[in-house]
């Protein structure tokens, strides 16, 4: 390792927990990994923040697709994909389902999606080009590089799953502390600001992939924060996690080092105000993962269930029409595009919103590892509690966010009854009708479990 140890690190990444090893062998496993670029060639609407007035003006880094292909002793395979975009609209995830089967006959339990969440790149459908008001000419543009994403990942997963061979897997842990709760309590209610009695999660979960005695070909990896270090700036960038991946695969040249995204929606890194912190939070991160590595990671027996379900979120219900039509008059662009969207969409009293679809995924690797994936932006208690209710002897609990379909927050009870940003305030931004209804909370817990439950059975 070239890294130099800043005292700094000790603090913000302490050291590795692994879980015993059920004493499986590791015979069974096979593994390929793969990773293209996904820059985009020409000037795009960049996306995360509202603030910018132009097009994107070149890269401070690329921005790439990475690809683990895994499969058990019965053939039985999930394929993750490490994507560096801010959300995978729903446009985007049907291209991709549909090219993963056609080429490679997987089917959408199969395969994991996950976003950095970075706010340094591309925007990805013409609807939400509309929606912020920004010319139709970029929408063009967002559609076209959107179907260049698709064809670089089937082409990677094409690579991931000719380069399969025999692998050993296993899982350990570390922690990094640069994460913040983002939901500070004002007079006026909550807003935006640093809050660091607020609920965090700073565990960093790893899985090691590759042949016994030589360098792992893959290391994927988690953490919950937004991707937002680097701010508003015009050059497209993959902020801390990028520079994370791009350190373990500068010290680990044999390696594809793939980010998990975790439950970050209401989580920003500390501090986050310009280049340097984003490279430095993301040093911090991968030292964190060569924590975990340090610790002696648990192998993983050579069996593999995967399941996917669909969580319905249900709306609460529309503000009444005259409070809909002031909105509509608003001065603020992003207020009243939402409301004028609102009155096309659903004109008649009682019209009431299609439930939002929120995917639920649990892959079980070897009977010792769950790893739960939730769509949108989950906020971090719900990885804090999923680990208390799923917590058993001998096996972890890895939940990440920001998978499958991205394109809100996910917030809990609580969030949604505080209100502020997260919970109410951010509907405009996120193509939604309005802010989802107290009970999703139960309702996705209640999807995790049973998924759970089912891959357990399905071993």
């Amino acid at each position: 390792m070239n890294l130099k140890i800043h005292p700094l690190w000790i603090l913000a990444c302490l050291g590795g927990l692994a879980f015993p090893s059920t004493g499986a062998g590791q015979a069974g496993w096979k593994a390929g990994a793969a990773k293209a670029v996904i820059t985009p060639a020409e000037p795009v609407w960049m996306a995360g923040y509202a603030g910018r007035d132009g097009p994107s003006d070149g890269a401070l880094t690329d921005i790439h697709a990475r690809v683990l292909a895994l499969a058990d002793s019965g053939n039985r395979r999930l394929v993750m994909v490490s994507l560096e975009l801010i959300e995978i609209p729903a446009t985007l995830r049907a291209r991709l389902i549909r090219k993963a089967r056609d080429s490679h006959g997987l089917g959408p339990d199969e395969l994991l999606l996950n976003v950095s969440h970075t706010h340094g790149g591309p925007m990805l459908s013409a609807a939400t080009i509309a929606d912020w008001g920004v010319d139709a000419a970029w929408g063009a543009r967002a559609e076209a590089y959107a179907d260049l994403v698709a064809a670089r990942v089937d082409a990677a997963i094409a690579q991931a799953l000719a380069r399969m061979a025999p692998a050993a897997v296993s899982h350990s842990k570390a922690r990094c502390g640069f994460a913040m709760n983002r939901r500070q309590r004002g007079p006026s209610g909550f807003r935006l600001g640093p809050n660091p009695d607020g609920a965090v999660d700073h565990e960093v979960p790893v899985l090691s992939v590759g042949a016994p005695g030589k360098p792992p070909l893959a290391l994927v990896f988690g953490y919950a924060c937004h991707n937002t270090a680097l701010g508003p700036t015009r050059k497209i960038n993959g902020d801390y996690a990028g520079f994370a991946m791009q350190q373990l695969e500068k010290d680990h040249p044999e390696t594809v080092a793939l980010f998990l995204a975790g439950c970050g929606g209401d989580q920003d890194p500390a501090p986050r105000r310009d280049e340097a912190d984003a490279r430095f939070n993301g040093r911090s991160l991968a030292m964190a993962v060569e924590a975990a590595l340090a610790a002696g990671p648990a192998p993983l027996a050579p069996s593999l269930a995967v399941s996917v379900a669909t969580c319905p979120l249900p709306f609460a219900p529309l503000p009444p029409r005259a409070e809909i039509e002031a909105r509509a008059r608003s001065g603020n662009g992003f207020v009243s595009r939402h409301a004028r969207n609102i009155l096309a969409r659903w004109p008649n009293p009682g019209d009431q919103p299609d439930d939002f679809p929120l995917p639920v995924q649990v892959a079980n690797l070897g009977g010792n590892l769950l790893l739960v994936a939730l769509g949108g932006e989950p906020m971090a208690d719900y990885a804090l509690r999923l680990r208390r209710e799923l917590a058993a002897p001998g096996r972890a609990v890895w939940v990440a966010g920001y998978s499958n379909l991205v394109s809100c927050y996910v917030p809990t009870r609580k969030v949604l009854e505080e209100g502020g940003y997260e919970g109410t305030e951010a509907v405009i931004y996120q193509s939604l009708p309005g802010p989802f209804r107290a009970e999703i909370e139960e309702s996705i817990i209640a999807t995790a479990l049973r998924q759970a439950a089912a891959t357990s059975k399905n071993r």
